[in-house]
């Protein structure tokens, strides 16, 4: 009887076509990355993008392929092994395994994995406990476990071709895949980006010729930014998320541990028939998109002066702050996602300083500054040289991304429709501000 063949076993992407998963089979078809097919890559952008659904398990997928390609390159120049490659793609398939359901949305409720590595993210913290179970899955496979351990606790420079903040495979893949689904755009040259970024005395390295497309990769980043990531729309809804998520916790219907194993069907499931009330009542707002509304944005000086009329209109108090305190409110301990504690106390204190029911005033703090700190790339001059720095040969460069994500600093106070104008007149814009800034 004659052997059976060993045929492919593709899967389809809108990226990239035809991707083969039959070297990584054994890791594809384990419970952790097949619950990623239920988490969505963009939590709640759907609600602005309805094309916006595509998951996490596409994207690990997508940085997969793209890896396992920079990986073949590699090898082929001699960067690294064998070994070496099959470990990274199998690291790119893995990176974000350990995400939560709705991805960031709820991540900031996770707790770190005890004998985490201090300093790491919490997702790649969550991912890496994943791997570290999956160890018989991932030897299936072909894979040295504890060289993809090393690069997936960030012990190996390796790491960085998937998860450098530039050049990484799955950055790369995500700035397409969300821009795909999103603004129908993708950044200019990325395919010959790829072609031309290598791995050279522990480090990323871009040919000459493609420093124009890192260039567009940076500033289509920014421009992703602006107008998907942190669309106001998506912004309010994740924290109406999180405050529903943050209640499921403290009735005791759900632990924060839980939050890695579930889907987001599973965890939406679970708020329809929560027996909380608060639960219920913002799962309803929620779920009809009848988002809280804008009262209060706080953002900078320079930027707010063009909003105040079409925002005076809206019933929107709209006050100039500087960049100083912008950033101490971005790094005030009491206003971060991961205190939802703290963001509950100012939101009650609030409330009760306008005279609207507790429950009816929403924080949404400013994300993280560090997100938007323009990260250098080095450019490869020849063997034997010193790579150059793209920062010193473009300062405009990165000044102009500095200065563009300026604009994007902007806490918002809102409120329910029906408590919006109370909440927004300029006594009580100046009051709520005092009490934010101390």
């Amino acid at each position: 009887m004659p052997k059976r063949p060993n045929t492919p076993k593709v899967v389809v992407d809108p990226i990239y076509g035809i991707i083969d998963i039959r070297p990584v089979l054994a890791m594809v078809e384990t419970e952790e990355f097949q619950a990623l097919g239920d988490k969505r890559q963009l939590g709640m952008s759907a609600m602005v993008f309805p094309s916006a659904t595509h998951t996490r398990k596409a994207h690990c997928l997508g940085a997969y392929h793209a890896t396992r390609k920079l990986a073949d390159r590699w090898i082929e120049y001699g960067f690294i092994t064998r070994r070496e490659g099959d470990a990274l793609a199998g690291y790119a398939l893995y990176h974000d395994i350990g995400h939560p359901a709705f991805s960031h949305v709820t991540e900031p409720l996770c707790p770190v994995p005890t004998g985490s590595p201090r300093g790491m993210s919490v997702n790649a913290a969550l991912s890496l406990a994943v791997i570290r179970r999956r160890r018989r899955e991932i030897e299936a496979c072909g894979i040295d476990f504890k060289l993809m351990e090393a690069m997936a606790r960030y012990a190996n420079p390796l790491y960085l071709a998937v998860s450098d903040k530039n050049l990484g495979m799955e950055k790369l893949d995500y700035l397409e895949r969300d821009g795909l689904c999103t603004i129908l755009s993708r950044p200019v040259g990325v395919d010959y980006l790829r072609e031309h970024i290598y791995f050279i005395g522990g480090k990323l390295v871009i040919d000459e010729k493609v420093v124009d497309n890192a260039i567009e990769v940076q500033n289509f980043y920014l421009k992703m930014y602006k107008n998907v990531y942190l669309r106001k729309a998506s912004a309010i809804a994740q924290r109406m998320f999180q405050k529903m998520t943050h209640y499921l916790i403290q009735a005791g219907e759900i632990a924060a541990e839980d939050l890695v194993g579930l889907t987001d069907s599973e965890l939406s499931g679970i708020m329809r028939f929560s027996k909380s009330g608060a639960v219920q009542e913002l799962y309803r707002l929620w779920k009809t998109r009848n988002l809280f509304r804008e009262a209060i944005v706080i953002r900078p000086e320079r930027f707010s002066g063009a909003d105040v009329k079409a925002q005076k209109a809206k019933g929107v108090a709209v006050i100039g702050a500087s960049k100083s305190v912008l950033h101490r409110l971005a790094k005030n301990p009491a206003l971060k996602l991961e205190n939802q504690e703290g963001l509950a106390a100012i939101e009650e204190r609030i409330a009760r300083a306008a005279h609207i029911p507790v429950g009816r005033v929403l924080v949404t703090p400013i994300t993280s500054t560090s997100r938007f700190e323009a990260k250098d790339v080095l450019i490869y001059q020849g063997p034997g040289k010193k790579p150059a720095s793209m920062k010193a040969r473009y300062p405009a460069h990165f000044k102009n991304i500095e200065e563009v994500a300026e604009d994007y600093l902007t806490f918002r106070v809102c409120a329910t429709e029906e408590y919006r104008k109370k909440l927004s007149t300029p006594s009580m814009a100046r009051k709520v501000f005092r009490m934010l800034t101390g």
